[in-house]
């Protein structure tokens, strides 16, 4: 969680940056767009984490996954 919580505010500033520099604007336009990428995979990998784990302990015991309910609670709380 901290990764995308970091990712997404470089994102910001590098779009803060874009206001403020407009020479360069499509630079920190692109820098944004590749942190808001690496946030968004971080996210997709969190989740295809979580479904594979509470498939395998459904299968095992008919219960979710203790660590992703865990997550997903700190997630919201965020």
């Amino acid at each position: 969680m901290k990764k995308i919580l970091s990712y997404r505010a470089k994102g910001l500033l590098c779009r803060q940056q874009a206001v403020f520099h407009p020479e360069n604007r499509w630079k920190w336009l692109g820098q944004a767009e590749r942190w808001e990428h690496l946030a968004d995979a971080e996210i997709a990998s969190h989740f295809k984490e979580c479904n594979t784990a509470s498939s395998r302990d459904l299968a095992k015991s008919d219960s979710p996954s203790k660590e992703c309910d865990a997550r997903q609670e700190t997630d919201a709380a965020a």
